[in-house]
């Protein structure tokens, strides 16, 4: 399920992005209490790598969002902090993290 940052509320954790990781481990969670198995989430994990161009991509939408008010300083730092300074640090991430900023990612395209 994919929840759009004004649909978010402040239940789960400080920001919208925090919110949104946070929803995102439950869905997945519900897929695993309905019978998926790791190695099924371990691919769909990978299949959300970003190329080095992408993630240069969302670190510069990012901090332009932070800039325009679209998303807070704290969401920006957020979204920093799981994409890292390198792609790697993005690329290891887990499910829930890589599928929301996905999500973020698609939105600010």
């Amino acid at each position: 399920m994919n929840h759009t940052l004004d649909e978010l509320d402040e239940e789960d954790a400080p920001n919208r992005i925090g919110r949104r990781i946070a929803k995102k481990e439950v869905d997945i969670q519900t897929l695993i209490d309905e019978g998926f198995e790791g190695e099924e989430l371990e691919v769909a994990r990978v299949a959300l790598d970003l190329s080095f161009d992408e993630y240069v991509k969302f670190q510069e939408l990012k901090s332009l969002a932070v800039m325009s008010g679209l998303i807070t300083l704290s969401e920006g730092m957020t979204i920093y902090h799981y994409l890292g300074n390198i792609p790697d640090t993005f690329n290891e991430q887990s499910l829930a993290v890589k599928a929301a900023l996905t999500c973020v990612f698609m939105e600010l395209l």
